[in-house]
């Protein structure tokens, strides 16, 4: 159990019981918010690991425990993984906090939250973000907040948005110097120089700010910011704009978080300032000046994880190029700093009796860590690179003590500490990223050797070596993405096809662009102390850019001409993403029973006559990847069979090669149809959610309400599939695209991005500004609004939506029928063609409608923004309005009270979509006491997240 099980020219580390144990544990904790998807994992652990067990079966030797004994051993070992995974369950939702609060029950938050009032919010800083475009976060402990004079403490913690102007620390700094009873203590430096500086971990900020819980945006199968806030703790939040609420500062700092934060300082100041040199210019010319500026203030963020300054812009470009995760710091980084510090440990240790007391992997291993610690501070010990140094130290120590297998028992050992210590880390996005790609690595790496021999040439010059180490990024970026690839769609919605610049940055940004960064932090330091270094660091960072300019002109180019557009993929149930990895676990097993045997077979077949149908049937449906766990050092069964088809057409013999191998490998024949069926059986259900969907399609007419927060986003699916969305939200702030974010993952849900047709009711902002993105990149077949124009950015952006789907806007006015089916219309009643109303009182109004025969039956009445005015002139059209679903004008407010309306419509459910505690106080009081006095059922977005209904 200690080696590894040998599989001819691949092998892989066989998994340890506790290994076992562990994949049971976090099942458990998974289990806390998501029940059925464990279960299902825990039925795959159990299957799994039987059938794990029957391939380690020999035939029985001497000293080696009777088959009852091995039985008993078996079965105590499944109820230990049983009792781990309950065990996983029961810490898991203890660790998840309930919310002090309850939305839909307004005693349980403080009055001046529920009027958005400005309250004196005091805290403690633990945690501090940078994020794209001037933001960061601060995340606060301890905090609590005064009102009326009274002090109260605040259930769980806070965090506090920051967007700044660029004349926000100024402000700060004057307003520090001129507080005399402010700063840190004597010891420490002044508070003016303080001030210069950003709040830092371990400070006590004091700012006046309105208080509001977390609640996110709640659609169903999406991510929600508000559970994983909620995960760590946090339950309110406040953001701030600029200089509207510097805040007090006092308390301690740690010497080492000071000093950390100085030099990020002074040296984000020296790049700075060379956007004003010469050498900028002269780049700028070549490469552009956006590109160059660009490379410059991405610095920060490759030396110090400091995103404040990066554009949001920018960023996205990446994401659609395939490489944003290298400008993130990470485990890749501090890998690339670990392979640096090796090759400058090689190269300096020369002394071969060094070497007699301690080998060259141990000598490595003791002088990485401490670099890579080093590192992990001067990137501000983000959570990425803390959970990617406590890998490295698992595999350091392992080796150390002269552990086998370190890569794949590191991996797990990180992972059984991180999850002790705080066990919602299991629904961290970024660990689960960084967990499979390095599982993907494991199973990668000993298929690229086999790869890169049959394909590659043996020649060892220059150029192959070249060739050789670009295949083998290649193969393991590939690699790398298909086993992300469930994952990545699920919570990004989009897939890139440019892996393939992985293959010429990353090295570049490993051999060339970090060793250049390091040295010019080295010299920033310098700096401070002797300023004459000063040329010398900006001339080292002026050469580190550069390549990262040549990057970014090359994207924009790229982008220029519409190689970036992002590849929309259908969002995947959970079932399949279950499937996925199954079918390359159940690959991985049957591999290493006989499927290279049965390749093998299938090609002399081939060659030799017809294959038989069970070949042909397990060829399919199996992966290229080879894998065992078996316990005891065995000849693998492919290698048997191989040996005995050797023989057997040597001596002219018949004869079942796959019978000698489970004669001689003792291998059960069940497991072979065990191994078999698991593979069959998940690929079978990776296509099942989808099967399902398309031979029983939803008889009823579905519509879904988003919750877009201060907005409205209607989507309508029609009994033949087709779908209608109305509106898409929007917020004023340009760098959250309601679209990209909320609209077209739920358009994706289990289903492709085809819209048959995309309705504006009216240009406002909060209706129209997330209809850019599906208009733009979703499948949609026509674009449908009143005459009325949007302005400024909006009408920019449509514009270019518009133009890029090669769609024109189809005007709509009352009297209007779009046909959806034979059952199915959708009328328009509002506004008439010669209408004087303007603004939200020109706002489409739509009527769903059932057709059969001469009856027509209102399913559902969706009526935009219409105000009193507008609501006055679609009645005196005395079209038929009635109704089962009322969408309440313009989100409940009062300047759309009509009981008019109601009684003209007389429906059974009315929605209101608002935004939680939004600031117009949506839906008014008035109209929903209204609705409630009429008997009529009222539900909102704010409350109940997103509503879904089936109109009958």
């Amino acid at each position: 159990m200690e080696g590894t099980a040998p599989h001819d020219s691949v092998s892989y580390p066989s998994l340890l019981v506790w290994h076992w144990y562990f994949i049971a544990w976090a099942a458990g904790l998974w289990g806390a918010r998501y029940f059925l998807p464990s279960l299902a994992a825990l039925g795959a652990i159990v299957f799994f690991y039987v059938l794990t067990r029957l391939l380690a079966r020999q035939i029985p030797e001497e000293g080696v425990s009777s088959p009852i004994i091995s039985a008993t051993q078996g079965v105590v070992r499944l109820c230990v993984v049983f009792a781990v995974f309950v065990l996983g369950l029961q810490v898991g939702s203890t660790a998840l906090s309930d919310r002090p609060f309850d939305i839909t029950k307004s005693e349980t938050l403080p009055q001046f939250v529920l009027e958005k009032e400005y309250t004196q919010v005091t805290g403690t800083i633990r945690e501090v973000q940078t994020s794209p475009d001037r933001r960061i976060k601060f995340i606060l402990s301890d905090a609590s907040y005064t009102y009326d004079g009274v002090k109260t403490p605040v259930s769980g913690d806070v965090v506090w948005t920051w967007a700044n102007r660029k004349d926000a620390w100024k402000k700060q700094q004057k307003r520090a110097s001129e507080d005399e009873t402010g700063g840190l203590n004597s010891e420490e430096p002044s508070v003016s120089n303080i001030s210069r500086l950003r709040p830092m971990v371990g400070e006590t900020i004091t700012l006046r700010a309105k208080l509001v819980p977390i609640v996110g945006f709640r659609n169903k199968s999406l991510w929600n910011s508000g559970d994983y806030w909620q995960n760590r703790g946090v339950f309110w939040r406040m953001y701030t704009w600029g200089d509207k609420a510097i805040p007090s500062r006092s308390g301690d700092v740690a010497f080492w978080t000071l000093w950390r934060e100085k030099i990020r300082f002074s040296v984000s100041q020296q790049v700075d300032e060379l956007a004003h040199s010469e050498v900028f210019h002269s780049l700028a010319a070549v490469f552009g000046k956006k590109a160059t500026s660009d490379a410059f203030r991405v610095i920060p963020a490759l030396v110090f994880g400091d995103k404040y300054s990066f554009s949001s812009k920018r960023y996205g470009q990446l994401s659609r190029a395939s490489l944003s995760h290298s400008f993130a710091l990470s485990g890749m980084h501090l890998a690339i700093v670990s392979l640096l510090i090796s090759v400058l440990c090689s190269l300096c240790v020369r002394n071969g009796r060094i070497f007699e007391h301690l080998s060259r992997s141990k000598l490595i291993a003791l002088t990485v860590l401490p670099a890579a610690g080093l590192y992990v501070w001067i990137g501000g010990g983000s959570p990425s690179l803390e959970r990617a140094f406590i890998m490295l130290a698992c595999w350091c120590v392992l080796m150390l003590f002269n552990r086998p297998r370190v890569f794949m028992d590191g991996l797990f050992w990180a992972l059984a500490i991180m999850t002790v210590v705080d066990p919602l880390i299991v629904f961290d996005l970024r660990l689960q990223l960084s967990a499979l790609a390095i599982v993907a690595m494991i199973v990668a790496l000993p298929l690229l050797s086999v790869a890169r021999e049959a394909l590659l040439p043996e020649k060892d010059t220059f150029f192959q070596r070249i060739k050789r180490s670009a295949f083998d990024i290649l193969f393991i970026s590939i690699s790398i993405q298909l086993v992300l690839y469930p994952v990545t769609v699920w919570n990004f919605n989009e897939l890139s096809l440019w892996n393939i610049l992985n293959v010429i940055w990353l090295p570049l940004l490993g051999m060339v662009i970090m060793p250049l960064l390091l040295c010019g932090l080295a010299a920033g330091c310098l700096t401070m102390a002797l300023p004459v270094f000063l040329p010398v660091t900006e001339a080292i960072f002026t050469v580190a850019a550069t390549p990262i300019a040549a990057l970014f002109a090359f994207l924009d180019d790229m982008d220029k001409a519409g190689f970036l557009t992002p590849l929309i993929m259908e969002r995947p149930h959970w079932v399949e993403i279950f499937a996925w990895y199954g079918c390359i676990v159940s690959a991985l097993v049957w591999w290493s029973i006989e499927g290279k045997a049965v390749l093998t077979l299938m090609y002399s077949s081939l060659s030799e006559g017809a294959p038989t149908w069970e070949n042909k049937l397990f060829t399919a449906v199996g992966l290229p990847l080879v894998g065992s766990d078996i316990e005891r050092e065995t000849e693998p069964a492919s290698s048997v069979v191989l040996r005995e088809m050797e023989s057997q057409k040597a001596q002219g013999s018949g004869g079942s090669a796959f019978a000698a191998c489970d004669k001689r490998c003792g291998l059960s024949h069940w497991a072979h149809w065990a191994a078999r069926l698991a593979l069959s059986g998940f690929v079978l259900l990776l296509f099942l959610p989808d099967a399902l969907h398309a031979y029983h399609l939803e008889q009823r007419t579905t519509l879904n309400v988003l919750d877009v927060g201060q907005g409205q986003s209607l989507l309508l699916t029609f009994p033949d599939d087709k779908r209608m969305l109305i509106d898409g939200g929007g917020f004023s702030s340009r760098s959250f695209d309601v679209g990209r974010a909320l609209v077209v993952p739920c358009l994706t849900r289990q289903h492709d991005a085809s819209v048959q047709w995309v309705m504006a009711t009216h240009p406002d902002t909060d209706h129209i500004r997330g209809l850019f993105h599906p208009l733009a990149y979703a499948d949609v077949k026509g674009y449908f609004a009143t005459d009325a124009e949007p302005h400024g950015w909006n009408k920019t952006q449509l514009a270019a939506a518009l133009k890029k789907a090669g769609l024109e806007k189809q005007i709509l006015v009352a009297g209007d029928v779009l046909i959806i089916s034979d059952s199915l219309e959708v009328e328009v009643l509002h506004p008439p063609k010669q209408s004087q109303l303007a603004g939200n009182n020109k706002s489409l109004v739509l009527r769903l409608v059932h057709v059969d025969g001469k009856k027509r039956k209102g399913l559902a009445l969706l009526t935009g923004d219409i105000e009193v005015k507008g609501i006055e002139e679609l009645l005196r059209s005395n079209a038929e309005l009635k109704a089962d679903v009322l969408i309440l004008p313009h989100h409940g407010s009062a300047s759309s009270f009509s009981p008019e309306l109601y009684d003209a419509v007389t429906p059974k459910i009315a929605v209101a979509s608002c935004g939680f505690l939004n600031k117009f106080k949506f839906p008014s009081p008035v109209v929903m006491d209204e609705l409630h006095r009429r008997g009529i059922q009222t539900m909102t977005t704010a409350m109940q997240g997103e509503v879904e209904l089936y109109l009958e």
